[in-house]
């Protein structure tokens, strides 16, 4: 029913109330103000892009400190280091769990 509920009762939730324009430019007036205006074409697109965050992106890059040649090697040094270290170690405990259970199964399961 157009206009809303008869009686002047109260419209339900989320329901719209609609009421016929005076004329068609009061018409058209009305459907301008309820149409969202797009941004223009480069702002659509920069929308998509994120622009701005890649350019928060390099300007946070640029306040790192970024270590010297002779820092990064030694560093990296170190951590292949630790690497090689904690893989001897893992591989050591790996072997004697091995020969720990081997000595079990063959000697305690009888």
């Amino acid at each position: 029913m157009r206009g809303g509920p008869a009686g002047g009762g109260k419209l339900p939730e989320g329901a719209r109330l609609v009421t016929p324009a005076q004329s068609k430019t009061a018409a058209d007036r009305m459907r301008a103000s309820m149409t969202p205006s797009r941004p223009a074409g480069g702002r659509m697109l920069q929308e998509r892009l994120n622009l701005t965050f890649f350019q928060e992106a390099v300007a946070e890059l640029r306040k790192v400190h970024w270590p010297t040649r002779q820092q990064a090697r030694n560093l990296t040094a170190l951590v292949v280091g630790v690497c090689l270290a904690v893989g001897m170690i893992l591989g050591a405990m790996d072997y004697i769990f091995e020969k720990v259970f081997q000595f079990v199964l063959r000697f305690g399961g009888a």
